[in-house]
């Protein structure tokens, strides 16, 4: 595969800044626990949106966090990376893996999926959209985000699925499954939620293949022991609501209900992009993130049994104020990366709709 050169929006890194230089606007953890910027928009304007952040830590160490980049929400954005090599005290700049926008194939990049393969090396999905087309790309990195080399999509487009989201996870004979929700112009299917396989640890994959066809999104999955889980976000009359489908059988069959997380907060009108995880300490137990909109937001843990999938509401980890007349409004998509012991990152973005937008870190424990 032909290796990709990074396209460098901003040279050096990021160093967070102290706690009480934070803008009034910005998050802060009911627990006093530290938040701060993890990776600042770049001086280019057009790689100043930062968004959709998702995490992963190498074998090594290294912290690869994926997330989108662009001029603002939901349009021109395209699928970047960042890397720590101390332990999350600082990240590299935004380096953009593919460009989308004006004047080329695909206007806009709506999430991506990020993991680790089965012999240590990073993957990431990214899809290109318009309003009547679509195509995921994907990139494989051995070297911990340093360098990136292309990777066969060819089963996934154009016009087969949609948006590639969440995490991209590990199952029995090498193999890695990666989930997304389909969009228009994608056939026979624009409605619903999809799945892939790949047979080779991620240098090709399989022909998508539907999980259900709800009306809803940006889908997480998660493998519990032999059992693999959906979460999903609910759009319409369930847009405060998360779902879940549950496969016993490696995908084959799905079985598709609502989960009990709710809204905490009596304003809320909608949820953000779910995040979900194996308790890294706990088997038996799950752990969920969920973002309530609008402002003031609020970032929420809760925790499940992994067998009964009812979930109880554990703490609230970050709340964002609503401060009149101010233009940073866009926000949520937690990701939870645990660190060594019960440390963990919850990453998030927080910012100007159109204009910049940083990706933002809690550090907490779980």
């Amino acid at each position: 595969m032909k290796s990709l050169l990074f396209s460098a929006v901003l040279a050096g890194s990021t160093l967070a800044p102290a706690a009480e230089s934070l803008p009034a606007w910005a998050g802060r953890a009911p627990d006093g626990s530290p938040v701060r910027v993890a990776i600042a928009p770049p001086a280019n304007p057009r790689f100043e949106h930062l968004a959709w952040p998702k995490a992963v830590r190498t074998a090594d160490g290294t912290i690869v966090v994926g997330f989108l980049a662009g001029t603002h929400h939901g349009s021109e954005s395209c699928p970047a990376v960042s890397i720590s090599i101390d332990g999350g005290k600082t990240f590299s700049a935004p380096q953009v893996l593919k460009e989308f926008g004006p004047g080329k194939e695909y206007g806009n990049s709506g999430n991506l999926a990020l993991g680790i393969t089965h012999d240590g090396a990073v993957l990431l999905l990214a899809h290109g959209h318009s309003a009547t087309a679509n195509h995921i790309y994907g990139w494989r990195s051995t070297d911990g985000g340093r360098s990136w080399h292309t990777v066969d999509t060819s089963g996934l487009g154009p016009n087969k699925t949609g948006s590639s989201t969440g995490a991209i996870v590990r199952l029995p004979e090498k193999k890695l499954m990666v989930v997304g929700h389909y969009r228009a112009g994608s056939k026979p299917y624009t409605t619903g939620i999809w799945q892939s396989v790949s047979v080779d640890d991620g240098l090709t994959w399989g022909e998508p293949a539907m999980v259900n066809n709800l009306n809803a999104g940006e889908p997480v999955l998660v493998r519990s022991g032999d059992r693999l889980l959906v979460f999903i976000r609910g759009r319409g009359p369930a847009n405060a609501r998360q779902f879940v489908s549950v496969s016993e059988d490696w995908g084959r069959t799905w079985q598709t209900d609502l989960l009990n997380i709710t809204a905490v907060n009596k304003h809320t009108s909608g949820l953000a992009h779910p995040f979900a995880m194996v308790n890294p300490h706990n088997p038996a137990e799950l752990l969920a993130v969920t973002f309530e909109r609008p402002l003031p937001g609020s970032a929420h843990l809760w925790r499940g049994n992994a067998k009964t999938l009812t979930f109880k509401h554990d703490r609230t980890l970050v709340e964002l104020p609503k401060v009149e007349g101010d233009k940073n409004v866009d926000f949520g998509y937690a990701w939870l990366l645990p660190m060594e012991g019960r440390r963990a990152f919850v990453f998030y973005y927080h910012g100007m709709g159109r204009g910049p937008c940083p990706i933002w870190i809690l550090e907490t424990e779980v």
